[in-house]
């Protein structure tokens, strides 16, 4: 492929989607809005910052004169329905899973009368239900559930830029791959392993001034959240890289994306004081179960370098002449 074009166009693209919300984020942080509604002033900037990734994608298709294949809009879920499973369910078990080791460690941070959940659910006659089992058992599918179809429709607009054309755009950098984007036999793993993570890095660096203005950050070590913010994003990010590539449709991500949005209100609302931020839901202890997760991924050589599931029949056509 023409490396040169391609290094190009993964330039351009992340010109516009670093170069929109930072600048956004940066005029917001000056206004007095921020002084005066900083909830309001931060729900503008995600809202600028989640509609970005896509408007990257089609800006630099036009710009570069990609053309429009290989989108990866296709939900081809009849032959991957497994991922869409896995995406959904295996972030509420990685939360889970950090929420029980944060707990054991700090216990004191654990809320028995699940108020967080209560609030959300307030209205409701199981919000007064005085069993709390009873009532997480109603809040965490209805988070889910919610979460996931709600919230899969608005990840769209980060994950359409970065799992299905960033993406899509290193693997063919680090496998030397033609440019016809990845074929439906699959992705060199090991490109496809660098691809994952680079996207995480990148990822998470892209949400810094989001969290620069939305977290009070009055200590030392909470300025080392950041990096370990990293950490979460890589994280996540290789499951949804992994359904991604083995799909062939960025619906997955979306879903995927959302479900572990959803997975962090449900470990958030048993929660009560103020959690540690290299610690907690998203840091290195409550993020436990996402790591182990994602090495296993990283190291089961089969996860990236196996056959893609999905794909158009006539791709298939074309890779089995």
């Amino acid at each position: 492929m023409d490396t040169h074009l391609n290094t190009k166009r993964i330039l351009i693209f992340l010109a516009f989607a670093f170069g929109i919300p930072w600048a956004a984020a940066l005029a917001i942080s000056q206004t007095s809005v921020m002084e005066n509604n900083p909830v309001q002033a931060v729900t503008l900037a995600n809202y600028i910052f989640i509609s970005t990734p896509v408007l990257a994608n089609v800006a630099t298709r036009l710009i570069t004169r990609e053309g429009w294949g290989h989108l990866w809009l296709r939900p081809n879920f009849r032959r991957s329905w497994r991922f869409y499973l896995a995406v959904w369910l295996l972030p509420l078990l990685a939360a889970l899973v950090g929420s029980l080791a944060y707990h054991l460690l700090f216990p004191q941070s654990f809320d028995p009368n699940v108020t967080g959940a209560r609030n959300q659910l307030a209205g409701l006659p199981i919000a007064a239900e005085p069993n709390p089992w009873k009532v997480m058992l109603f809040f965490t599918p209805y988070v889910m559930i919610v979460q996931g179809l709600i919230g899969g429709v608005i990840s769209i607009g980060e994950e359409f830029g970065w799992r299905a054309y960033l993406l899509q755009r290193l693997v063919d950098r680090f496998r030397g791959a033609n440019d016809a984007g990845i074929r439906a036999d699959g992705a060199d793993g090991a490109a496809a392993r660098k691809a994952a993570l680079l996207v995480g890095v990148i990822w998470g660096v892209w949400h810094w001034p989001g969290l620069f203005i939305s977290i009070e950050f009055d200590s030392v070590t909470s300025f080392l959240f950041p990096l370990v913010y990293l950490v979460s994003t890589c994280s996540l990010g290789v499951l949804l890289s992994w359904a991604t590539l083995r799909s062939g449709s960025v619906w997955p991500a979306a879903l995927g994306h959302a479900a572990a949005l959803g997975a962090m209100g449900v470990v958030g609302s048993v929660l009560q004081g103020r959690p540690d931020l290299l610690l907690g839901p998203q840091g290195l202890i409550g993020g436990i179960g996402f790591i182990i997760l994602a090495l296993v991924l990283l190291f089961n050589r089969r996860a990236f370098a196996g056959e893609q599931e999905a794909g158009s029949e006539k791709e298939q056509a074309v890779v089995g002449a």
